[in-house]
């Protein structure tokens, strides 16, 4: 493993390891504590196949929201989708189509890591899409 930030290095060693999944979802978790100063929710759309799944476990680590105490959930679909919700409002998150396409092309864990490491240097604006409302067509762009 490379030498890692401390913050990635904690994540890593929550994980397993490094790979941009986990440091999508932790990342995504990190804007939902900026947006919601009080108890909120997270739906993760993953399903439980790694890889994509991996990115519950950056929303766990980074948000505070864990299947544990039950304000995470996870439904199928297979996507690296998260919805963030507080009983009034909700965001819901995704990788923007140019990082999506960068992860879809990681073929080892070795890859993965370099990969997340690129990543984690983006702003949230370069690697995430965090959208009002959930999906409908209504939604607005939330600028970061």
């Amino acid at each position: 493993m490379a030498e890692l930030p401390d913050e990635l290095r904690r994540l890593a060693d929550f994980h397993g390891h490094l790979g941009p999944y986990v440091l999508l979802g932790y990342r995504m978790g990190l804007v939902a504590r900026k947006y919601f100063p009080g108890k909120f929710y997270a739906t993760v759309f993953t399903g439980t196949e790694p890889p994509v799944s991996c990115l519950i476990d950056g929303v766990q680590f980074s948000s505070c929201c864990t299947l544990g105490k039950g304000n995470l959930a996870v439904k199928e679909g297979g996507r690296p989708v998260v919805r963030f919700y507080d009983g009034i409002r909700s965001l819901e998150m995704s990788p923007l189509d140019t990082i999506q396409r960068r992860v879809d092309m990681v073929s080892s864990y070795e890859a993965g890591e370099k990969l997340s490491l690129d990543l984690h240097q983006l702003s949230d604006l370069e690697l995430i899409t965090v959208r009002e409302g959930g999906i409908e067509a209504s939604d607005r762009i939330v600028k970061l």
